[in-house]
């Protein structure tokens, strides 16, 4: 498993790049993950994704974790 993302968020391309150069079968996405609750969707379609909140990261409320939209007509 890698983490690329400790100074900035790890894009799709540079998790590609991980996991093609055999750097890593996984690679983490926490903020990426986070923002947008269907990475997979967007990461597959090349959709451009939603920008994480970090001023609402470690919050006590559900803000900045459970409101960020799906893609349109996407919902489930």
């Amino acid at each position: 498993m890698a983490n690329s993302g400790s100074v900035s968020i790890t894009t799709r391309e540079e998790a590609v790049e991980l996991i093609e150069a055999v750097h890593a079968d996984v690679v983490a996405v926490g903020r990426a993950a986070i923002a947008n609750p269907d990475l997979v969707e967007r990461w597959q379609g090349e959709h451009v994704e939603n920008a994480p909140r970090p001023a609402l990261f470690y919050t006590s409320g559900a803000e900045g974790y459970t409101d960020y939209p799906f893609l349109q007509g996407e919902q489930k």
